[in-house]
């Protein structure tokens, strides 16, 4: 073999090491959160994204949510939640268990994609309501999601090596309830970055059923 060939066939060996070993760095971190249950870091095998699940469970319609904005600090990383870069799932059960703990029986009344509203069914009279003289609970379910890029995980990592493990999730949304606006609605919540499994979904409470099965299978 010519020198030359030698040469360039060693460095192509020490490129593909570097690359084969930066992509073992990054799959090891499979981060979650502790000691919250309204944020979640979903890790799938190709992409990792936050999920935040907002649920309201009593007599009323929900005919509207609109995000209005948010976001997350992961130690000194702030990540931002803007409508044109998340994407927004609502689903309804209706005659539900007072607990909410039903995994199945849903159906999607809205969808909303990096801004473009896919399905809006929401303010569509509900059935079981028109039935006289029998109280149902509606369970609404509604899915925030926020997909993390390579920087992203990169910074969560370097936050995390750094020991700023301390996070807080802030977000703001209005509802339109029983033809009625609800503005001003939101969720402030601080928990700690965790590398590994931090909460065993064993122990959540039977209203994350759902969740469970549409996220955790």
């Amino acid at each position: 073999m010519k020198r030359t060939n030698i040469i360039s066939f060693v460095f192509l060996t020490l490129f593909l090491l570097i690359i084969i070993t930066n992509c073992a760095n990054t799959r090891k971190n499979n981060f979650s959160f502790n000691n919250t249950l309204s944020i979640f870091m979903i890790n799938n095998e190709d992409e990792s994204f936050f999920c935040i699940p907002v649920q309201y469970t009593g007599d009323y319609h929900i005919g509207k949510f609109e995000f209005n904005n948010g976001s997350v600090l992961i130690g000194d990383y702030e990540i931002q939640l803007n409508r044109n870069d998340i994407n927004i799932y609502i689903y309804l059960k209706e005659a539900a268990d007072e607990d909410g703990s039903a995994d199945s029986g849903f159906i999607q009344i809205y969808s909303e994609e990096k801004g473009n509203i896919l399905l809006s069914i929401m303010d569509e009279p509900l059935i079981a309501a028109s039935e006289e003289n029998n109280v149902k609970l509606n369970h609404y379910y509604i899915f925030i999601e926020k997909f993390l890029n390579e920087d992203d995980m990169k910074k969560i990592n370097n936050e995390y090596k750094k020991g700023n493990i301390y996070s807080c999730l802030n977000i703001e949304y209005d509802l339109v309830m029983d033809n009625e606006e609800q503005n001003g609605n939101g969720i402030l919540d601080d928990f700690e970055l965790y590398n590994g499994i931090a909460i065993d979904p064993v122990w959540f409470p039977p209203n994350f059923n759902f969740f469970k099965a549409k996220y955790l299978k």
